[in-house]
């Protein structure tokens, strides 16, 4: 290992990246406080643009109130109904109330005096004109029509008042325009301003954040590749030096872990090899037991036919010729030559199938289970067992090993019956994303979850050996083969309300097809009784 240059960090990564983004803050705080200031200017606009409005409805009503009261005066002298000064009352009372409301919205001395004159000239024409007129036409109406129709000042005072009244109308619109262009500048000089500010603080973080990241990327890049060399064996590299405290710790760390990588790698080739001796032993091992399995198994059956011969020709010569006990003995001898020969041959059968090549092909299961049918028609008579079997498809695989896997499924099924009903076999296929799903399913007497796990072991039985037949091969086979074949078995049963036993085999086309796991399978199931068979 070589020595590795360490330079202090200048700053930490957390001011590395805020210390920059001051700037743009500050410009973003500035473009804050111009909206602030153009919305209060705005809303102080807006509020002078509505108070002008107002003040513009106002003097247009009044100038409808004062036409009003000359034309129901009018109307009156020259009619006489009373019906007609209603409309004059009603102007009275209103050119009253609106000449208050305006004086106390009025924003100018000029407005104020006009207003005074309105008021003024609207009095001196009611009582000189209006009064009169009405006065003379309820004595005579002869006299108010010529009254009214030979006065001249009437119409004086009322053209003049129109006058101011125009006056009025013209200031406010000029008030309520400039007030409205104000709102309008306002408006647009703050959104310059925020547009101006936005763009300024998005550019300056843009570049501010480029130039972080160019230099974080760079760094980075340069550690990343000196770590990939490392990785290669390079243990002495030395790694680009960044200004940056936190990335200063990682290049550190990658000196801390390419020193101690160094020294595990030695450590790991010398105990690679001895693992590797370890391998080759224990494979060596496991091929010499599995011959000495089969060879002793198959070794076993001669002498066992020749006590089973000779046991049964005892039976024959000398049945009856004996005391009980003898013919006990010898009952007792030809139960146990048939166990040990079947379970040699469950033996041989379980050792054939560990050492049987994988010659697969596409085939039926359809035929396969059909022929395993035929084998059982005995046994589905004396049982008057009930079996459904579905459309089964073409798959790929060995069907002298998968024969087995459904002649023991089967089997199990018709054997572990519930004693109180018939047993009803059923026997489908599932199609999945990436295999086919076969299920057998009896209404047998179920198994305890607790020993999901342990039937599938070799020679294991929940029952004596006088309740069911079997060695406890059986589904040690059938788990033995569905591995081989890539699949996975599982396992679903209710006590008292028979069991489903499923596997699946792969499509053709699916990777690990002919692989044989070196792990134990995984077997699913779902709620148990406390009983069950293997």
């Amino acid at each position: 290992m070589r020595p590795r240059p360490h330079h202090p960090a200048t700053r930490s990564l957390t001011q590395f990246l805020l210390l920059p983004l001051l700037l743009p803050l500050l410009l973003l705080l500035a473009v804050t406080a111009a909206v602030v200031w153009g919305i209060d200017r705005n809303a102080r606009q807006v509020e002078l643009l509505n108070t002008s409005q107002v003040r513009l409805n106002l003097i247009n009503l009044l100038a409808r109130d004062i036409v009003d009261m000359e034309t129901g005066m009018r109307g009156f002298v020259l009619v006489g109904q009373d019906s007609f000064l209603d409309p004059y009352r009603q102007g009275q009372r209103n050119v009253s109330e609106r000449l208050g409301k305006l004086q106390q919205l009025s924003v100018s001395d000029f407005q104020r005096r006009n207003l005074a004159q309105v008021r003024v000239l609207v009095r001196r024409w009611d009582q000189q004109v209006a009064a009169p007129a009405i006065a003379a036409r309820q004595i005579s109406p002869a006299a108010a029509t010529m009254l009214i129709t030979r006065q001249t000042q009437g119409k004086r005072l009322i053209d003049t008042v129109r006058g101011v009244l125009t006056t009025l109308e013209r200031n406010e619109m000029l008030r309520r325009e400039a007030a409205a262009s104000a709102s309008s500048g306002t408006l647009r000089l703050t959104r310059a301003l925020t547009i101006a500010g936005l763009l300024s603080a998005l550019l300056l973080l843009i570049f501010i954040a480029q130039r972080a990241a160019r230099t974080l990327a760079r760094g980075l890049e340069t550690l990343n590749a000196g770590a990939g060399r490392i990785a290669q064996g390079h243990y002495g590299e030395v790694l680009l030096d960044v200004p940056v405290r936190e990335v200063q710790a990682l290049r550190s760390q990658f000196y801390v872990m390419a020193d101690a990588v160094e020294q595990r790698e030695a450590t790991l080739k010398t105990a690679q090899a001895v693992l590797e001796r370890t391998n080759r032993d224990l494979e060596r091992s496991n091929r010499e037991l599995e011959q000495f399995a089969y060879v002793a198994s198959h070794d076993l059956q001669e002498p066992l036919r020749t006590i089973g011969s000779y046991t049964e020709l005892l039976a024959r010569r000398y049945q009856g010729k004996l005391d009980d006990r003898a013919d006990q003995y010898i009952q007792f001898t030809l139960s146990a030559t048939l166990r040990l020969k079947g379970l040699i041959q469950d033996l041989l059968l379980y050792s054939r199938v560990r050492q049987q090549g994988q010659a697969s092909a596409m085939f039926s299961t359809q035929a396969v289970v059909q022929g395993v049918l035929d084998d059982f028609q005995d046994l589905i008579g004396r049982s008057g067992a009930s079996l459904t079997v579905g459309e089964l498809p073409e798959v790929w695989g060995n069907p002298e090993l998968l024969r087995h896997v459904f002649q023991n499924l089967i089997g199990n099924a018709l054997k572990f019956r519930d004693p109180a009903r018939p047993p009803e076999v059923t026997v489908f296929a599932t199609a999945l994303p990436d295999a086919w799903q076969f299920s057998v399913t009896d209404n047998g007497i179920g198994i305890e979850a607790a020993y999901f796990e342990r039937i599938f072991g070799v020679f294991q039985r929940l029952h004596g050996i006088g309740t069911f037949e079997g060695s406890g091969i059986g589904l040690a086979v059938v788990k033995n083969v569905v591995e081989r074949h890539g699949g996975q078995l599982a396992i679903k049963s209710a006590l008292g309300c028979g069991s489903t036993f499923s596997f699946t085999l792969p499509y053709p086309n699916m990777p690990g097809l002919n692989a044989v796991p070196d792990h134990q399978p995984t077997v699913h199931a779902e709620h148990a009784g406390p009983e069950g068979h293997p």
